[in-house]
């Protein structure tokens, strides 16, 4: 069978869409903002993403890090599938703004990536 194409890539910050619960200890994870790591397809279902969470979901995520660290799992990653995902921001768009800043204020206005317009 033919597989779609990943709706994220590596290096696209995700988050977690409402209501989706952390699979080992039932935590509500709603919102939580991670980059993905790596992507794998499964016939079964579908896209699967390792996640790095991001510095401040792991700080303010100390319960589950506790049961994490008792259970000998990792905190800082998780893997989940594309259904509880949406984009956060893209690698793409975090250096788009990057560019953008380092353009002078004045000309700002008129620029767009690399295609200026003054």
């Amino acid at each position: 069978m033919k597989q779609a194409k990943s709706k994220f890539s590596i290096a696209d910050m995700v988050t977690v869409n409402c209501g989706m619960v952390d699979p080992d200890f039932g935590q509500d994870i709603s919102g939580w903002i991670g980059t993905v790591e790596n992507i794998r397809y499964a016939d079964e279902v579908g896209y699967i993403y390792t996640l790095r969470w991001s510095d401040e979901t792991l700080c303010e995520s100390s319960v589950l890090r506790v049961s994490c660290e008792e259970l000998g799992l990792d905190f800082e990653t998780m893997q989940l599938i594309e259904s509880d995902l949406s984009l956060y921001s893209s690698a793409r768009a975090k250096q788009f703004v990057k560019q953008c800043l380092n353009v002078p204020r004045r000309e700002r206005a008129f620029c767009y990536g690399d295609f200026s317009f003054y």
